[in-house]
C-alpha cells in the first residue's frame, strides 16, 4: 500500500530526508494562492453565514427595555431621624450592591408580579405549571430573566432596566419595580417601628409595675422600722440630734456664764465688796435703798452738825441707816441665792439635754443599721425609675414615627416607553456576520488545503482517504527506543522523533493542536513508545508536556518510562481519592509529567465517559503546552471513541514493516465514523 506524506492542521509532514530541519513556513504568497484557488468556498461560506444570521435575526423576538434610576439618599430628616428605629441606609460600595440584590430579589419580583397580574400575561406564563404555586414561581423566574440592576462607579444612583415585548409594558414594569422597592423600604421601616413600639409598650407596663412594687417596698420598710424623713430626705432622728446638739451647746454656754457670775458674786460677798456686785448695783430695790441711804447720810451729817452726836434725831437717823444697810445686805444675799438657783437650773437642763442626745444617738445608730437595707431598696427603686423613664422617653419618641417615615431611596428618573427596541441589534449583528463569514470561509479553505491541497500536482502526495503521513519513524521496536531520544540523539530514531516533536510543538505554539490522541489500529504497534519518546523530545525543547495514560485496560506508560509502584493513578484522581498534584509523576529522564493508572481497570467506558474525565483533560491542557493522550487501540474496545472527543488531533501509529495493512484503513474508517478530530499517521518500523 503506497502512502504518501502530506499535512494535517497545525502539523507539517516531515520526510525522512529532512528530519531534524525546521518546517517550511506558510508565506504570504501561499495565502494569496489559497484565496485565489478557494475563493468560491470562502465566498460561499460567508454568504451562508450571512443568510443564516439573517434568518435567525428574523426569528428572534423584538425586545424593548425601560430604564429608571433610584438614588440612595444621604440626607436625613432631622425631625424623624432623632428617634428612628432603623439607622439610615449606608452608601458604601458593599451596601449599594446589597440594594442591587434587593432590587433583583425574588420577593420584590413576586410583589410586582402580583401587583401587575403578570400571571395572566402569556409573555411570562408559558402555561406549563399545573398548580397555582408552581405557576407563580415559574412567572417569577421568567420575570427575573428580564430584570437587571446596576450602578455606575462610586455613584449611589442605581439603574434598573426591564425588557418586554412592547414599549409600554417595559416602562410600566420598570416603574413598578422601582416604586415597589421604595414602598418596600417604607414598609420595612414602618414594620420595625411598629414592632419596637409594641415591645416598648409591653416593657413600660412591666417596668411600671416594678416601680410601684419598689416604691411600696421602700415605704413599707420605713413604716415598719419608724424611719421617718423630712421633705429633703434627711432622717428625723438626724434632725433631732442636730437640734439637741445645738441646744446642749447653748445650755452649756449659759451654765458656764451663770456659774462664773455666781462664783464672782460669792467672792465679792465674802470679801465684803457687795457694792461691786453688778447684779446688786443693777437691782431696782437696792438702787432705791441706796438712794434712801444717801438721803439719810446727808440728813445725818446735817443733824450731827446742827445738834451734836447725842441728839435724838441724829440717833433716830443712824438707826434708820442701819435698817437700810440690813435691807441692802438681805437683798444682796437674795440676789446671790437667785444666781445659785439659776446655776442649778442651768446644770439640770444641761444634764437633761445630754441624756436626750445620748438616747437620740443610740436610736440613730440602730436606725443606721436598718437604713442599710433601706438604702438598697431605695437604690433599686431609683434604678427601676431610671430605666422606666428612659423607656417612656423612647416610647414617646417613636410613637408617631410612622407618620414621619421617609424612604432612604428616591426615584429620580421614571421609565418612559422606549422609541426603539433594545435587542436584538439586527443591523450590527448582520454587519458583523459578513467578516465573521469571511473568516470562517478562510478557515474552511485552510482546512481543505491541508486535507487536499489544490495547488499541488497530481501524484505529488498520495493520500490514504485524505489522511496525511506525518513521519516515518525507524527503530520503534528497539527495546530502549524511548531512551534513545536522550541517550543517542544522532540515531535515526532520535532525529525523526526530534523533528516530529519540533513540528508538533511549533504547531501548538501557532494555535495548532495541543491535546493529541496517540493510538494505533491494533495493540503492539508502538504507540506507547512513540508517546513517551515524543514527550521527551518535546520537553527537551523547553515545552511543558503531560502524558495521560488513558489505556485503562492495559496501562503501560509508567513502566515504559521507568516508574514502578505508583500508589495513585488516573482512577484515583477521577474518583476523588487522590489529588492531581500527588498523582502527577515526573519522568525520570526528562521534564515531562506522567499521569498513569496504578492498576488495570476493565470498566473503561464508565470512567472515560464521565464528566470528571472531560474536566480533567480540560484542566491539563490549560496548564501545559502539549497534552499527549495515550489511548487504547482503535479496533479494540477500550474507549477510544470517548477519548477522541477530548483531543484536538489524532496521531495514528501503525507498523509499516509488515506489508499492506487493511487494519489501517479500518482504523481510519472507525475514527471517521465517530467524527474524530483531524488524523495524522506515523509509520513505525
Amino acid at each position: 500500500m503506497a502512502i504518501a506524506r502530506t499535512t494535517m492542521p497545525g502539523i507539517s509532514a516531515v520526510p525522512p530526508e529532512r528530519a531534524g530541519h525546521a518546517p517550511v513556513r506558510f508565506q504570504l504568497v501561499d495565502f494569496a494562492r489559497l484565496v485565489k484557488v478557494r475563493h468560491k468556498l470562502i465566498l460561499g461560506v460567508a454568504a451562508a453565514c450571512v443568510a443564516i444570521t439573517a434568518v435567525i435575526l428574523m426569528l428572534l423576538p423584538t425586545q424593548y427595555s425601560g430604564y429608571a434610576e433610584v438614588m440612595l439618599e444621604q440626607r436625613k430628616n432631622n425631625v424623624a431621624d432623632a428617634s428612628s428605629v432603623l439607622s439610615s441606609l449606608p452608601t458604601d460600595p458593599a451596601s449599594v450592591q446589597n440594594q442591587i440584590q434587593i432590587l433583583t430579589s425574588r420577593d420584590l419580583a413576586s410583589r410586582v408580579v402580583d401587583r401587575l397580574g403578570l400571571e395572566n400575561d402569556p409573555e411570562f406564563n408559558s402555561g406549563g405549571a399545573a398548580d397555582a404555586d408552581s405557576r407563580h414561581e415559574q412567572v417569577v423566574d421568567a420575570f427575573l430573566k428580564h430584570l437587571n440592576a446596576w450602578n455606575e462607579g462610586l455613584s449611589t444612583a442605581l439603574s434598573v432596566s426591564f425588557s418586554a415585548s412592547t414599549p409600554e409594558k417595559a416602562a410600566q414594569i420598570t416603574n413598578a419595580v422601582v416604586d415597589t422597592y421604595v414602598q418596600l423600604q417604607l414598609e420595612t421601616k414602618a414594620a420595625a417601628t411598629h414592632e419596637a413600639t409594641n415591645w416598648l409598650e409591653s416593657r413600660v407596663r412591666d417596668l411600671s409595675r416594678q416601680v410601684q412594687a419598689a416604691d411600696s417596698a421602700v415605704e413599707r420598710y420605713k413604716a415598719e422600722h419608724d424611719l421617718n424623713e423630712s421633705d429633703g430626705g434627711v432622717p428625723l432622728i438626724e434632725q433631732q440630734i442636730t437640734a439637741l446638739s445645738t441646744q446642749l451647746v447653748q445650755a452649756k454656754a449659759d451654765l458656764s456664764q451663770k456659774d462664773a457670775t455666781l462664783s464672782r458674786v460669792n467672792t465679792l460677798m465674802k470679801s465684803g465688796q457687795e457694792a461691786d456686785i453688778s447684779q446688786a448695783v443693777a437691782s431696782p430695790l437696792i438702787i432705791q435703798l441706796r438712794q434712801q441711804e444717801a438721803d439719810l447720810n446727808r440728813s445725818e451729817a446735817d443733824l450731827e452738825t446742827r445738834y451734836g452726836p447725842k441728839h435724838p434725831k441724829l440717833i433716830a437717823a443712824q438707826s434708820q441707816k442701819r435698817d437700810l444697810e440690813d435691807k441692802i445686805a438681805r437683798e444682796v444675799t437674795r440676789i446671790g441665792g437667785s444666781l445659785a438657783n439659776d446655776v442649778s437650773v442651768a446644770r439640770a437642763q444641761v444634764g437633761t439635754l445630754e441624756s436626750a442626745l445620748d438616747r437620740a444617738e443610740r436610736q440613730a445608730q440602730a436606725q443606721n443599721l436598718l437604713r442599710v437595707k433601706l438604702k438598697s431598696l431605695e437604690v433599686n427603686a431609683v434604678s427601676i425609675h431610671s430605666i422606666y423613664e428612659a423607656f417612656v422617653t423612647r416610647l414617646r419618641g417613636i410613637q408617631d414615627q410612622d407618620l414621619l417615615q421617609a424612604s432612604d431611596a428616591q426615584v429620580i428618573s421614571h421609565a418612559v416607553a422606549p422609541n426603539a427596541p433594545s435587542s436584538p441589534h439586527r443591523a450590527l449583528i448582520l454587519a458583523a456576520s459578513l467578516p465573521a463569514g469571511l473568516m470562517l470561509g478562510l478557515l474552511m479553505a485552510l482546512m481543505a488545503e491541508q486535507i487536499a491541497p489544490a495547488s499541488l500536482a497530481a501524484g505529488a502526495r498520495n493520500v490514504l482517504r485524505g489522511v496525511p503521513v506525518l513521519a516515518e519513524i525507524p527503530g520503534v521496536a528497539h527495546a530502549r527506543a524511548a531512551d534513545l531520544v536522550l541517550d543517542w540523539p544522532t540515531s535515526p530514531f532520535a532525529q525523526a522523533m526530534s523533528a516530529l516533536g519540533y513540528n508538533i510543538a511549533y504547531g501548538a505554539a501557532r494555535g495548532g493542536p495541543r491535546a493529541i490522541l496517540i493510538t494505533s489500529p491494533q495493540s503492539g504497534e508502538g504507540s506507547t513508545t512513540i508517546a513517551v519518546s515524543l514527550a521527551r523530545a518535546t520537553a527537551a525543547l523547553g515545552r511543558r508536556v503531560i502524558v495521560l495514560d488513558a489505556n485503562l485496560s492495559a496501562p503501560s506508560v509508567a513502566p515504559l518510562a521507568g516508574l514502578r509502584g505508583a500508589p495513585d493513578g488516573l482512577t484515583d484522581v477521577l474518583t476523588g481519592r487522590a489529588p492531581l498534584s500527588r498523582t502527577l509523576a515526573k519522568d525520570p529522564r526528562s521534564g515531562a509529567l506522567l499521569l498513569s493508572s496504578s492498576s488495570a481497570d476493565k470498566d473503561a467506558h464508565r470512567i472515560l465517559g464521565a464528566r470528571q474525565f472531560t474536566q480533567l483533560v480540560s484542566h491539563l491542557r490549560q496548564n501545559c503546552d502539549l497534552l499527549l493522550i495515550c489511548a487504547p487501540p482503535v479496533l479494540g474496545r477500550g474507549g477510544t471513541n470517548l477519548l477522541a472527543r477530548c483531543a484536538d488531533a489524532v496521531l495514528l501509529v501503525a507498523r509499516a514493516d509488515t506489508g499492506p495493512r487493511p487494519a489501517i484503513a479500518d482504523a481510519v474508517n472507525a475514527l471517521a465514523h465517530i467524527s474524530a478530530p483531524p488524523i495524522g499517521i506515523v509509520l513505525a518500523s
